[in-house]
């Protein structure tokens, strides 16, 4: 006979183990990024991948407004204007990460809307579309990357 009381002692204990052990909280912004985005398989982790971005946006005086190495995302300070680079760099295989760097540009300023509202994917040519080919060319130079 089986002795629901202690099922319902577990299945409690680990209700409780998963609600502590998971965080929804995210330091990455709530949107994705545009369609127009570059992406590789870089053959390093994902926060290896941020840390190197930093570092060589750092080497080329490109300002770093945020990062995180454990959600492993980058954003500049805008430069050129209103040009700016992001990096979503997420978990692939073990030891790979799925890169995605987003080159875009604010339109203009209207304080009645959100900033994400007024930026487009950078044009072909334009400085943070540059910079961003710049930075996935070094990242592959670097750590590596896979093609699948």
């Amino acid at each position: 006979m089986r002795n629901s009381k202690f099922e319902m002692h577990i299945s409690h204990f680990a209700f409780l183990f998963i609600l502590t052990a998971c965080t929804p909280a995210t330091t990455r912004p709530a949107f994705v990024p545009v369609p127009e985005a570059l992406h590789a398989v870089i053959n390093a982790p994902p926060a290896e991948v941020t840390k190197t971005a930093q570092a060589l946006l750092a080497a080329d005086s490109i300002a770093v407004r945020f990062v995180s190495l454990r959600d492993a995302f980058l954003e500049t300070r805008e430069f050129a204007g209103t040009h700016r680079v992001r990096l979503w760099a997420d978990p692939d295989v073990p030891g790979k990460a799925r890169v995605t760097i987003e080159a875009v540009y604010r339109t203009m300023e209207d304080p009645s809307r959100t900033p994400r509202d007024l930026e487009r994917a950078a044009p072909p040519g334009s400085p943070s579309q540059l910079r961003a080919e710049r930075l996935l060319a070094a990242l592959k130079d670097k750590l590596g990357v896979t093609t699948y």
